[in-house]
């Protein structure tokens, strides 16, 4: 039987390898892990889907991921072009 080991995670703000089992980057804090933020409340069970590392919104429901709340990432901005008036 293989054993699968966990990939070591790469703190996003600075580079930093960690751990498999570290949640925060000891070197700046940073979270690791890229969760959905959307958090159990009194109407809803919150999500916590583990995102990819690039991933500003959670791929699962929507809302914001850990890292774009936590101002790591920044979300994809349309380019906007001027409306023109005649």
């Amino acid at each position: 039987m293989a054993d699968k080991k966990k990939e070591k995670p790469v703190c996003v703000r600075c580079q930093h390898v960690g751990n498999e089992n570290d949640k925060h980057c000891i070197k700046c804090g940073a979270p690791l892990i890229n969760k959905c933020a959307d958090e159990p409340g009194l109407l809803t069970n919150g999500c916590s889907y583990v995102n990819p590392p690039d991933a500003a919104y959670c791929a699962k429901c929507g809302h914001p991921t850990l890292f774009h709340k936590e101002g790591l990432i920044i979300p994809h901005q349309p380019k906007q072009y001027p409306i023109q008036v005649k």
